[in-house]
């Protein structure tokens, strides 16, 4: 089987690689914009997926049966702050994707990477939300996320040779995360607190919110599962289906450092169209033999000790 990961340098895409190299009889081609964060155990090529002469350079030389489509702007706060960016690369760079295959008429299966956020803001009646709910994103991440899932599902139902699947991963976290999303910011916060003894508070934005959180590992598990088992055309949900508070993420937190802080709200870290809740129904992708495999605090403790080693020896 021959595979291509874009965005195979990214924090998901890393841990994707890693599973793909394991596999006996496996060629493996990882396409991104910045080599010097990829893993060279593999064949790798500089590609900007906003730039389909890029792309079909790539597929002149390699063309693979299955693409995990990973590659895009996946932090909601630069989303709001440069709509027509995260336009572009996300619902532009998928586009270029699907075009590249409907002139060769290749054949092609494409895992895409949507997002749980498109859901919205979801009523408590309709929790865990499962694929047949309406979307109502409500950033422009979402928006964008939305309309990349339609341009595939489009092109799976109108193109013999393209296959696509969706899926909507719910929160994934682990080591190497962006230290701007929550669970390494506050890691880093608290650290960086008792290193250098010099404050009682940790900036917070809204810590009532929840979300249905998965380590990184057992995302990337079903991203494998949905290429060999999944159905094309078809949209699926990965979820732990469990809530967890932000509050209670920094508690464990604190339980790891044994530390007294405090946490004191920053106006900076609002979100103007912030999702309260958040539980998927996990059913349809279970019913393939997936199970998630490491709970939240585990996977939060993880991600702590991993920075207190690496950044703070303490």
């Amino acid at each position: 089987m021959k595979y291509l990961v874009t965005g195979a340098e990214g924090f998901v895409g890393s841990y994707l690689v890693q599973e793909l190299i394991k596999e006996e009889g496996a060629e493996l081609l990882g396409i991104g914009m910045n080599p010097k964060n990829a893993i060279f155990s593999y064949p790798y090529q500089v590609a900007d997926i906003r730039d389909i002469g890029s792309l079909l350079k790539v597929f002149d030389s390699y063309s693979p049966d299955v693409i995990f489509h990973l590659a895009g702007q996946t932090f909601v706060p630069r989303a709001i702050e440069n709509p027509e960016e995260t336009l572009l690369i996300n619902v532009a760079g998928t586009l270029n994707i699907l075009e590249c295959f409907r002139r060769s008429e290749k054949k092609i299966k494409i895992i895409y990477v949507s997002s749980s956020e498109v859901y919205g803001n979801i009523k408590e009646e309709q929790l865990p939300v499962s694929e047949t709910l309406l979307p109502s994103p409500v950033n422009p991440y979402a928006s964008s996320k939305l309309a990349a899932e339609t341009y595939c599902l489009q092109y799976s139902h109108s193109y013999k040779n393209i296959e696509t699947i969706v899926t909507r991963p719910f929160n994934h976290i682990g080591v190497g995360q962006n230290p701007n999303f929550v669970v390494p910011n506050f890691c880093k916060q608290v650290l960086e607190s008792i290193s250098k003894n010099t404050s009682s508070e940790i900036l917070v934005g809204d810590l009532t919110p929840t979300r249905d959180f998965l380590h990184v590992t057992d995302v990337v598990k079903a991203y494998l599962l949905l290429s060999k088992k999944g159905t094309p055309g078809e949209i699926y949900n990965i979820s732990s289906g469990r809530e967890t508070s932000i509050s209670q993420v920094l508690e464990w937190i604190l339980e790891f450092a044994d530390s007294k802080l405090v946490s004191k709200q920053d106006q900076s870290r609002l979100r103007p169209s912030e999702m309260k809740r958040s539980l998927g129904d996990n059913s349809k992708l279970k019913s393939l033999g997936w199970i998630p495999g490491i709970t939240v605090k585990e996977a939060v403790r993880e991600i702590f000790e991993h920075i207190r080693k690496t950044e703070y020896s303490i």
